[in-house]
């Protein structure tokens, strides 16, 4: 027959929920740190693209006042030659004297003009947006690969304990251990039993010994089946792959202490 002594029938499940609980909380923690690290790693990327993008507008600012010093150098330059090739009217001459020469100074300062106005307008724009969508993109490349935060998910649930059925299990064992029956079997395996202390000989020369089974609390007095199979094989059977005793043909009773 199965022998199990259990307080708690709940026992070996609740341990194990236990493990399982701390298993996850550390997965957890591992990962959740792994997380910050990204989060570190993405503020610092932030504040580059920051920088990266303040030095962007000042660059295309500092072009177009560049641009502008180079315009106004080139209209001190032509008004000065002009002025400098001018013809004096000393009377007689046509109305339309040194208008052609003069409309060409003006085409130049309006060609300077038209480059400056585009440096500060349409340039200044096409290079401010530039500067934004490569801010926009740096910031969404670092942000894709910070990730998601860990789930912790579902809570581990630990088992009710269960004394009802261990309380049973122990007196139904205890019942069948004590009863005064010709015949009583029970598992003796030496492998099924921890706490091991001999306490005595029978008349007959079987050791006695007092034990608990292994992840019970309950102490029995009884024979190790390792040693009954030497004197009287006939006593000794196989149940589960483990050795039981007979006790109706030996000269040792099993009972609880």
């Amino acid at each position: 027959m199965n022998f199990a002594v259990c307080v708690d029938a709940n026992a070996g499940a609740r341990r194990a929920a236990r493990a399982r609980n701390k298993e996850k909380h550390a997965n957890f923690q591992q990962k959740s740190l792994m997380f910050f690290n990204k989060e570190t790693s993405l503020a610092r990327a932030q504040n580059r693209n920051v920088m990266g993008y303040s030095r962007d507008l000042s660059d295309a600012y500092v072009k177009a006042i560049y641009t502008q010093g180079k315009g106004r150098l080139r209209n001190q330059k032509l008004v000065a030659n002009y002025f400098g090739k001018k013809k004096i009217d000393e009377g007689g001459r046509s109305r339309t004297f040194g208008k052609k020469q003069y409309q060409g100074l003006l085409r130049s300062q309006a060609e300077i003009e038209g480059i400056t106005r585009n440096m500060f307008g349409r340039n200044m724009a096409y290079a401010q947006e530039g500067a934004r969508r490569k801010f926009q993109a740096q910031n969404a490349r670092a942000r894709e690969k910070l990730g998601i935060p860990p789930a912790f998910g579902a809570p581990v649930l630990l088992p009710p304990s269960d004394y009802l059925t261990g309380g049973l299990q122990l007196l139904s064992t205890a019942a069948s251990i004590g009863a005064s029956i010709a015949t009583i079997t029970a598992p003796s395996d030496r492998k099924l039993k921890e706490n091991i202390k001999q306490v005595g000989v029978s008349p007959q020369g079987y050791k006695i010994y007092e034990f608990n089974y292994i992840g019970g609390d309950v102490r029995f007095r009884g024979a190790m089946a390792q040693d009954v199979i030497q004197k009287n094989p006939m006593a000794v059977g196989i149940d589960q792959n483990y050795l039981t005793v007979d006790y109706s043909k030996i000269d040792v009773a099993m009972e609880v202490v």
